[in-house]
């Protein structure tokens, strides 16, 4: 008998969460009181995309100048398939984001370590010129040299990277975009000037930059590409996305 009885009440749950699924939820929201009994009789995954759905379509209005919302007519089982199809898109996107971001890594990886193998590439020094309206230079300017190993047999044309700041503390301070217009001989080392930025001291960055020693800093170059006298590369642009 108990166990009939159990039977029974699940057989009610199931009927009365079957009824709420064709209840029609009202597009105005000082109404949805009125559907209370229905969401609750839910079980707790439909209830979670049920709310889902009228939190995203109610803001989604509210966005659009009171304009959409949810559609006249939309039952909550019309609802939960809706929130359902969106959740999936998203995962798919999320998926999606995730495969470009492996594939942009793996491709710096290769393009890296092509790279190291072609040269080696370091900054050497970094020197803040002050302001000096005499000499032009109508803000603080920051110099750095950069010095290049070509390791291998092609005549280098030009390299792009990025130069990255830290402190002592392995605390990043700023970086800086460099494309370098210059040739280097295959075996030659060669220690490139002139190339640099001028500094805002309205910037905390760059107040940082300027308090801190270069001999107290950390100061790496992270190449992106090489290009050779013979137009080849080392390094290429983004990857197609999937």
């Amino acid at each position: 008998m108990k166990r009939l009885t159990i039977m029974l009440a699940a057989a009610a749950m199931l009927a009365g969460c079957s009824n709420a699924k064709n209840t029609v939820i009202p597009s105005d929201t000082s109404k949805w009181d009125e559907i209370a009994d229905d969401v609750k009789s839910l079980d707790e995954d439909d209830r979670k995309k049920l709310v889902g759905y009228m939190m995203r379509m109610n803001l989604a209005s509210a966005f659009n100048g009171g304009k959409g919302g949810i559609p006249p007519g939309t039952t909550i089982g019309d609802a939960l398939k809706a929130q359902e199809e969106w959740i999936a898109k998203q995962e798919a996107q999320e998926a999606e984001a995730a495969a470009l971001k492996a594939k942009v890594a793996a491709q710096k990886a290769a393009d890296s370590k092509q790279i190291q193998q072609a040269a080696t590439i370091a900054v050497t020094d970094v020197q803040i010129l002050g302001q000096n309206m005499m000499a032009g230079r109508y803000s603080d300017r920051m110099n750095v040299e950069i010095t290049i190993a070509n390791k291998s047999t092609k005549q280098i044309s030009g390299v792009r990277g990025t130069a990255v700041f830290k402190d002592q503390f392995d605390s990043e301070i700023t970086q800086t975009n460099f494309s370098l217009d210059e040739d280097v001989k295959p075996g030659e080392t060669r220690v490139i000037k002139g190339y640099g930025r001028d500094l805002n001291q309205f910037m905390d960055e760059d107040k940082k930059l300027l308090s801190i020693p270069f001999a107290k800093m950390k100061v790496t170059f992270e190449p992106e590409m090489i290009v050779f006298q013979d137009g080849s590369k080392i390094g290429s642009a983004e990857p197609e996305t999937p």
